[in-house]
């Protein structure tokens, strides 16, 4: 309901009457609108009221007031008295907003137009006509025949026997006789010129000098400076011009003047007398050094190495000792086992960094370590078992130092972990341990050095996949680790956390480990090794496993 305020709001307003309580808006004598209004008593508050609704005030709450302003004006009475103020009217509402006008209503849509008609398929084309048929080929010219063969040469008529001596006594006996007769009564003298020819003298030996071995082969160097390998030769690491596995020693192709030898995973090398190194087999990653990837059944020369005095060769990768007592190295390089301070491989040697005084070398399986003039150790590469010996399971593409180990005479790397053989004649070893190839009595792995146990007297060391052996001063063998082909020589296959005895070793001067085998040289130039032979790595002219020792054949 509209207040009496805005009810007002257009009229013209000439004056405004305040009587007690009540505001009366005084109107123009034109105005003939009725205005009426109800006056609430208790509140004060004014409401329009709308005459042609016909409402009607509470008329026990609220008194109307109502006029008409076209009635006469009377006199005018004496001035009331003003009346109180009273309280103020409220605000009178917003107008409302008025409507929007209504959109206009949207045209009809046209008709649909008529669907056109379908069109005709097309009309396929005539067959092309036939091709000419071609020519006849001329006919080719019959071979002129061939030459007449030669006419061998006459036979060469038959030698006349010798004549036969006089008869003794009636008797003709001839040298053949005489000397059925010696065979038979050795008292019988021989007529002077009936003597037999001697035997001529045995060929001399060709006795080993050096051994090496690796993942499933074996190599050996001879005192004539050849060498011959055995057992797998997918990728021509044995290097005698094939890809076939021998089971027995083969020759290496075009090497002589050897001084030393190294058999890597899949490929093999050679110090030369000339102080150059040469190396055959699989060249992923650029192991062979001659600045290609390109495999080689024969040896090839490395590229850039001279003055070398001592070679190693990993699984991928292969080092060499040079005159000045610096390192390099070749081939794969991920976790820095070159040790040049990056993990690129390189088909050609590298330098390590931080190596000089270096007076031995190794390699593993993707790690390499130096004897230092010092006789300390440092080693570089793969770390994650702590075959670098520093006390971390970090990778380091730099040579970092082996702590604790001191009086070092000779190094050995294995795939996952290394041993250093002590002036003490003892032997200590670090990394991977899980079959007991530190021999330290456990299958924990340590990234320190440990003490094997049970080894005295030590000469030589070797180290192989999970293995290792220890040649001792009385020429016996004994090595401790995995043993599941017999890689130990004990006539078990049971693995051993300590050192156990080599069967029916004596006499050896060398010693080698493989993959899953073992090998020794022994003082009357024989080689003989144990463990698995599936490639024929034991080098018996078989592929049968033993975990006892057998003698290599064609040395």
């Amino acid at each position: 309901m509209r207040s009496f305020t805005s009810a007002l709001a257009g009229a013209a307003v000439s004056a405004i009457v305040v009587s007690g309580s009540i505001a009366i808006a005084a109107i123009p004598d034109s105005t003939t609108k009725v205005i009426t209004v109800c006056y609430t008593k208790t509140s004060g508050a004014l409401r329009l009221i709308d005459k042609q609704a016909k409402a009607t005030c509470n008329t026990k709450t609220e008194i109307e007031l109502s006029w008409n302003q076209q009635g006469v004006r009377g006199d005018a009475g004496p001035q009331g008295l003003i009346g109180p103020v009273g309280p103020a009217g409220a605000n009178g509402q917003n107008g409302l907003n008025g409507l929007n006008g209504l959109n206009g209503v949207n045209g009809l849509n046209g008709a649909i137009g008529p669907v056109g008609a379908a069109g005709h398929d097309g009309i396929n084309g005539a067959p092309g006509a036939a091709g000419a048929k071609g020519d006849s080929g001329t006919p080719g010219v019959n071979g002129a025949d061939g030459a007449p063969g030669l006419q061998g040469s006459p036979g060469v008529d038959g030698l006349n026997g010798a004549p036969g001596r006089d008869g003794v006594d009636g008797v003709s006996m001839s040298c053949a006789n005489e000397l059925a007769l010696k065979q038979a009564v050795p008292a019988f003298t021989l007529t002077p010129g009936c003597e037999p020819p001697p035997p001529p003298p045995p060929p001399p030996p060709t006795s080993s000098t050096q051994l090496s071995a690796r993942y499933q082969h074996s190599c050996t160097l001879l005192a004539d400076t050849t060498v011959k390998c055995w057992g797998w030769n997918i990728y021509g690491q044995l290097g005698n011009g094939t890809n076939t596995n021998s089971n027995t020693a083969v020759t290496v192709t075009g090497i002589t003047g050897a001084t030393a030898i190294a058999a890597g995973e899949a490929h093999s090398c050679a110090l030369l007398a000339d102080t150059t190194v040469k190396c055959w087999g699989l060249n992923r990653n650029g192991r062979l050094g001659n600045g290609t990837n390109t495999d080689s059944n024969a040896a090839v020369t490395v590229s850039g190495i001279t003055g070398a005095t001592a070679i190693a060769a990993g699984e991928a990768h292969s080092c060499a000792l040079l005159a000045d007592t610096t390192v390099k190295c070749w081939g794969y390089n991920p976790q820095g086992q070159l040790g040049n301070a990056t993990n690129t491989d390189s088909n050609t040697p590298v330098t390590v960094s931080g190596i000089t005084g270096a007076t031995a070398i190794t390699a593993g399986y993707l790690h390499s370590c130096a004897l230092l003039a010092d006789t300390t150790v440092k080693c570089w590469g793969y770390n994650v078992y702590g075959q670098l010996g520093n006390g971390t399971n970090t990778d380091s593409n730099i040579a970092v130092a082996v702590p604790g180990i001191t009086g070092v005479t000779a190094l050995a790397a294995g795939i996952q972990h290394s041993c250093a053989l002590l002036a003490d004649t003892t032997v200590k070893c670090w990394g991977y341990n899980g079959n007991g190839g530190l021999g330290n009595g456990t299958n924990t792995g340590s990234n320190i050095a440990v003490a094997v146990s049970g080894v005295t007297g030590v000469t030589a060391i070797a180290a192989g996949y999970l293995h290792s052996c220890a040649l001792l001063a009385d020429t016996t063998v004994r090595c401790w680790g995995y043993n599941g082909y017999g890689g130990l020589g004990n006539g078990t296959n049971t693995d051993s956390y300590i050192a156990v005895a080599v069967s029916g070793i004596t006499g050896a001067t060398a010693i080698a480990a493989g993959f899953y085998h073992s090998c020794a040289l022994l003082a009357d130039a024989t080689v003989k090794c144990w463990g698995n032979n599936t490639y024929g790595a034991l080098g018996d002219g078989t592929n049968n496993s033993s975990n006892v020792p057998v003698t290599v054949l064609g040395l």
